[in-house]
């Protein structure tokens, strides 16, 4: 595992207790989102991390055939509660049957793995989410100039992927990268949540930014499943990154990314490929058909349904399929692209 350079350090006070039964008011609100990603569990290797909390680095894997400079290298961004392990099954496969396409993917600041102990379960501005996957995509061109750069977000990691690439084009901007596949992205609210609970948490982030709640609070007891054999509970329980408490102001950044995600669409400029499962708890047929809907038709847009999937499409019963579909479809950009 190695690192790539992060920013500042961030630091902040404890909750004020007083404001938790508002917390419980709106929290049925955020479920979805905190829920979002939460990955089967692995051993992790960390090289130095006294070194990597040092210099404030973050961890990342890749899956690049040794010796090999592939054509395409696509850039993974995990969702919540996960990790950069979370694309293994789809880096295994590239390196078995597709080494001309190769795999990084980065640990996600303010997540599990984040060597700052106390800044995971908090981001203090979404920017430096941008940020961070924009130094991270430069550090793969310079090891691989020639090669197509794509970038993956599952999730939670579509909301950062499709408003850092909606961000970079903004005033004719030029494209940051070649291709976007965004797997399960969170478009919109469930209907169930109403719009005055979701406001009474915007309202309590102001007064009490870095209080921090629980899943369990948050999903009342609630069982999600997250593919045809687990529910979060039980990955949350086995995964060495799983974090107790978030911040609220973490939860009101996804809300308000969430929201974005029709203009972000709007935005896109290069192929773009949408995975779903009809199964997902957090985002419908209907709200993704509408979200996919809004990407321009030029910019070379494909989708791929899963009737009977849940959320973690590359771990579900049908992760094969999924993945082999990505790689196809990897594999036929250079049809695709202008």
């Amino acid at each position: 595992m190695a690192g790539f350079p992060g920013m500042k350090r961030i630091s902040w006070a404890p909750g004020d207790t007083s404001t938790r039964a508002a917390f419980r008011l709106g929290g049925a609100l955020l479920a979805g989102v905190l829920l979002s990603q939460c990955a089967p569990s692995y051993t992790l290797v960390t090289d130095r991390p006294e070194e990597a909390v040092r210099q404030e680095t973050f961890g990342y894997r890749k899956w690049v055939r040794e010796g090999a400079q592939p054509k395409t290298v696509v850039v993974g961004v995990h969702g919540f509660c996960g990790a950069s392990i979370d694309y293994e099954n789809l880096g295994l496969r590239l390196l078995k049957d597709q080494p001309d396409i190769g795999l990084y993917a980065y640990e996600v600041r303010g997540q599990g793995k984040d060597p700052l102990k106390e800044r995971r379960g908090d981001i203090d501005d979404p920017e430096l989410w941008f940020r961070d996957l924009d130094r991270f995509s430069d550090m793969v061109r310079a090891k691989h100039p020639k090669a197509r750069i794509v970038w993956f977000g599952e999730s939670m990691g579509a909301l950062i992927v499709s408003h850092a690439y909606q961000e970079a084009v903004a005033g004719g901007g030029k494209s940051p990268c070649d291709a976007l596949v965004l797997s399960s992205p969170v478009v919109k609210f469930r209907d169930d949540f109403p719009q005055w609970k979701k406001d009474l948490v915007h309202g309590v982030s102001k007064v009490a930014p870095t209080a921090r709640l629980s899943l369990e609070t948050i999903a009342g007891g609630q069982p999600v499943q997250m593919t045809h054999d687990t529910v979060h509970s039980e990955q949350a329980d086995t995964n060495a990154w799983h974090i107790d408490k978030h911040t609220l102001r973490l939860l009101v950044t996804l809300s308000d990314l969430i929201d974005g995600m029709p203009d972000c669409a709007r935005s896109f400029e290069v192929p773009t490929l949408v995975l779903h499962g009809g199964k997902d708890f957090f985002s419908s047929e209907t709200d993704v058909k509408g979200f996919y809907g809004n990407i321009p038709k030029e910019a070379g847009r494909s989708r791929r349904y899963y009737p009977d999937s849940y959320h973690l499409l590359m771990y579900d019963d049908l992760k094969d399929k999924v993945i082999g579909d990505v790689g196809e479809w990897l594999e036929d950009l250079p049809k695709q692209a202008k």
